[in-house]
């Protein structure tokens, strides 16, 4: 017999054995099997790409996915949301922008009771008294003397010079109606900025998805390459279980990803107070703002621009002021007070008196206690100063830290560009030795897993760069005022 002969009596064997085999390895499909994922169970089912079912009943059904970024090249929807919006809207509503606000009043107010000292304090009250006396004369004689009388009228007192008690405290708490409004702008700032990040943070979670689906689908490819080869007995059956595996890998990626995505849309829809499970959609934002300063640059726009860094400066002052307010409680005090009264009487009648004082006041032992107030005053001062000094160094750490955070990710996203295309180039070769039958189903499987790592390590690189630029951002004081 011929090796031709001998050939195709072989292949007509494999072909008789094949049903027989593959009834013999395949699971009864009366009952999808509960899968160890929560929610899902294992049938027949179509990819996330919308391909047909692989035909084998061992793979997990997936969830539909949830919509959050509008898709790139086709028109957006008039629902959803810029970056821009979503920032508008948590700016309107934020409660801790509210709660700053309202400190904002609240120090106005207190200026105004300060700058009250300024003016004479004048009141006007009604009193009615009387006395009943009982006078003895000895013998039978007592003589009783009482009487009922009604006073009102006008008090006033006027603080003429305290040699700057009044007028340090009105400065200081002025300076410090403006750190109130410095932290403000801080508070509105931080709310700008998480809201970047939460945007930013939802359109890599959708980034991430589409990298998921995309492996799930060539995923399926190769499963069905791998039942074709199965079926006419070129490959065994341990391609199609390894390539099952791979399908149902794949998909747990994808329903990961949904989920990533559902928490980065409530954190961002609580960013913006709104409902967390409002069904926000938002619009990509490809392009990466420029690195256009030196390092040198951004932290001096820092030191100058940051609204906390201003705050303090601004407390540091209003506790200057509150040192020279307390050493005027050593000088004395140049007052006076006035009243004009109405007396009704039983007998004569209705009088009335006035009076005035104008004096000064010196003041001699108060028990040590503006000794107390100055050295306090003091030590908050000081305490006020090292503060900045502080909050400077801060400063200059968080913008070194981010800005080599961007100078990071930027070359990582330029990186791994060229390991997404070599990965690329590495799949067809295993997809080619495969096919053409001198590789195996585990170098297309370890191909197709470095392509997956490589594009969700390029994904994470280019919104680390958003998220690091919006850090630097916020490291400088740039944005909302």
């Amino acid at each position: 017999m011929s090796s031709a002969s001998r050939f195709v009596l072989i292949i007509i064997a494999a072909l008789a054995a094949v049903p027989a085999y593959a009834d013999a390895g395949s699971p009864a499909a009366a009952k999808p099997a509960l899968s160890p994922v929560s929610g899902f169970t294992f049938a027949n089912a179509s990819s996330a790409a919308g391909r047909p079912a692989s035909g084998s009943p061992n793979l997990i059904i997936l969830p539909s996915a949830p919509e959050a970024v509008a898709p790139a090249g086709k028109a957006v929807p008039k629902t959803a949301l810029t970056l821009e919006d979503c920032i508008a809207t948590a700016l309107g509503k934020h409660p801790r922008i509210k709660g700053a606000r309202q400190d904002v009043i609240a120090g106005r107010f207190r200026t105004m009771g300060a700058f009250s000292n300024y003016l004479p304090q004048i009141s006007f009250g009604v009193y009615r008294d009387g006395i009943t006396s009982f006078i003895p004369f000895g013998g039978m004689t007592n003589t009783t003397y009482s009487y009922n009388s009604t006073f009102w009228g006008f008090t006033g007192n006027w603080n003429i010079f305290d040699f700057g008690r009044t007028y340090y405290s009105v400065r200081s708490d002025e300076k410090l109606v403006k750190a109130l409004g410095k932290t403000l702008s801080s508070v509105r700032q931080n709310v700008v900025y998480d809201v970047r990040d939460a945007y930013f943070g939802l359109l890599r979670a959708q980034t991430l998805v589409k990298v998921a689906e995309d492996t799930l689908a060539q995923a399926d490819e190769h499963l069905r390459e791998a039942k074709g080869f199965f079926d006419t007995g070129v490959k065994p059956r341990y391609d199609v279980t390894q390539a099952e595996v791979g399908v149902n890998n794949a998909k747990v990626q994808v329903i990961r990803a949904y989920d990533a995505v559902t928490q980065a849309r409530i954190n961002l829809n609580t960013r913006m107070t709104v409902d967390p499970m409002t069904p926000t959609v938002v619009v990509d934002r490809p392009e990466l703002e420029p690195l256009d300063k030196t390092l040198g640059q951004y932290m001096a726009m820092a030191i100058k621009d940051r609204p906390d860094i201003q705050a303090l400066q601004s407390q540091k002052d209003a506790y200057g002021l509150a040192v020279k307010g307390a050493l005027a409680g050593f000088m004395p005090v140049i007052s006076a007070s006035g009243a004009y009264d109405w007396n009704n009487f039983d007998s004569p009648g209705i009088t009335d008196t006035s009076s005035y004082q104008v004096g000064i006041t010196f003041p001699l032992f108060s028990g040590f206690a503006t000794v107390a107030q100055v050295g306090q005053a003091r030590a908050a001062a000081l305490s006020a100063e090292y503060r900045v000094e502080d909050a400077r160094l801060g400063v200059e750490n968080d913008v070194a830290s981010a800005y080599l955070a961007v100078q990071d990710a930027s070359a990582r996203v330029a990186a791994l560009k060229v390991s997404v295309r070599k990965a690329r180039e590495n799949l067809g070769i295993a997809q080619g030795r495969y096919e053409a039958g001198v590789g195996n189903i585990i170098d297309v499987t370890d191909a197709q897993v470095q392509l997956t790592q490589a594009r969700t390590d390029e994904a994470q690189a280019y919104y680390d760069y958003h998220l690091a630029y919006s850090r630097l951002l916020r490291s400088t004081g740039a944005g909302v005022r």
